[in-house]
C-alpha cells in the first residue's frame, strides 16, 4: 500500500467460514445512530466504478455512496447496526444509539453551566471560520466547559461509555483525551464554516441527520459479518474501494495485520482504502491534511491508500 496525498436488494446476513460474532462491536445494542465521519471524503476519493466495501455503522457513508451511483457492500459485526441501516434504507428516520444518548447527557450537563441552546444555535449559523474560532474561545471554551469535558472524558467517563480503546488510540498513555478533543474542535472550527457543516450542528445541538437519500436496493448490499473474515471469504479483487472507519482503533496488532492483509487481497490493483483513527497515525502530513478536511472534526489521522502498488 502506498499513501495517496490526493485522489481527485438486501440479502440475508452472511457469515464467513469460521466467523464468530465480534464482541467488540457491542452485541445487539445500537451503538451509533449517526456516523461522525464526513462522507464527502469517500465521495471524493473512492472510485465510481466497481464495488465499494464500507463498514456499515449507522449507514451514512454507505447510503451516500450508493445514492451517488456506486455499488456498495456494507458490513458490520453488530446485527443491530445492520438492522438499523436496513430501516434507514426503507425511509425510517435516524434514531439515537448509545453514543448519541451519551452526547445528549453531556449537552444537558453543559446547559447547566451556561451553554444555552439559543447561543449554540446562533454559533452554528456563523460562516466565517476566524469569527467562529474567536467566538468559541470567548464564549464556550471556558473553565466550566473544561472541567465538564475533563470529567466526561477522563478514565471513569470513557469506561462508562465503553470507549476506552478509542480514547487510548487518540491520546496514548501520556495525553488526556479531553485536551485532544478541544484541540481538534479548534482545528475544525477554524477551517469549516459552521453554517454549512451538518456535523457541528449534530455535535453541539444534537440535530438528527437528514433522512437517508433514496437508494436502489440493488446498489446497497448489507452483510452481517466480521469485516476481516468477510473479506477473506470473497474472491480476490472483489472491491475497487474501501471505507474502513476507525476499526483499527479498537483491535490488537494481530487482527489489524489480518484485516490489512484481507483488504490487500480483496482489492483490485489500484483500489483505494480510507482509514480513520482517533490517534495521530504515523504523523504524515497527508494524513493530517485529510483529517483536518473531515468536517466531523474529531479525527487525528485519515489515511487514503492505494492498494496493489509498490510501497
Amino acid at each position: 500500500m502506498t499513501q495517496l496525498d490526493a485522489v481527485p436488494a438486501l440479502g440475508h446476513p452472511a457469515q464467513a467460514p469460521g466467523w464468530q460474532p465480534d464482541q467488540r462491536a457491542g452485541g445487539h445494542k445500537l451503538i451509533f445512530g449517526r456516523m461522525y465521519e464526513d462522507s464527502d471524503v469517500e465521495r471524493t476519493v473512492l472510485p465510481r466504478h466497481g464495488r465499494i466495501l464500507c463498514v456499515a455503522s449507522a449507514g451514512d457513508t454507505a447510503l451516500a455512496l450508493a445514492a451517488d451511483g456506486r455499488q456498495v457492500t456494507a458490513v458490520d459485526a453488530n446485527p443491530a447496526q445492520i438492522g438499523y441501516v436496513r430501516e434507514r434504507m426503507r425511509g425510517a428516520p435516524a434514531r439515537p444509539g448509545s453514543t448519541e444518548r451519551l452526547l445528549h447527557h453531556a449537552r444537558r450537563v453543559l446547559a447547566g453551566v451556561g451553554w444555552r441552546r439559543t447561543d449554540l444555535a446562533a454559533f452554528c449559523e456563523l460562516a466565517d471560520p476566524a469569527e467562529q474560532l474567536a467566538h468559541w474561545r470567548m464564549r464556550f471554551d471556558n473553565r466550566r466547559f473544561r472541567l465538564v469535558l475533563g470529567a466526561a472524558l477522563g478514565p471513569a467517563g470513557v469506561r462508562a461509555g465503553g470507549f476506552g480503546a478509542f480514547t487510548r488510540a487518540a491520546s496514548g498513555p501520556a495525553r488526556r483525551f479531553d485536551l485532544v478533543v478541544r484541540q481538534r474542535l479548534e482545528r475544525g472550527l477554524g477551517r469549516h464554516p459552521n453554517r454549512t457543516n451538518p456535523y457541528v450542528r449534530g455535535l453541539l445541538l444534537g440535530e438528527a441527520p437528514p433522512p437517508a437519500p433514496a437508494v436502489d436496493a440493488d446498489r446497497l448490499e448489507l452483510v452481517y459479518a466480521d469485516v476481516a473474515a468477510y473479506l477473506e471469504s470473497v474472491p480476490a479483487g472483489s472491491f475497487t474501494g474501501f471505507s474502513l472507519s476507525n476499526v483499527l482503533d479498537a483491535v490488537g496488532p494481530a487482527y489489524a495485520a489480518r484485516l490489512r492483509a484481507a483488504v490487500h487481497r480483496a482489492g483490485t490493483p489500484g483500489a483505494v482504502a480510507v482509514w480513520r483513527s482517533f490517534g495521530p497515525g504515523d504523523g504524515r502530513p497527508a494524513e493530517q491534511k485529510w483529517a483536518a478536511r473531515d468536517r466531523a472534526m474529531l479525527w487525528g489521522s485519515l489515511r487514503v491508500e492505494r492498494i496493489g502498488t509498490a510501497a
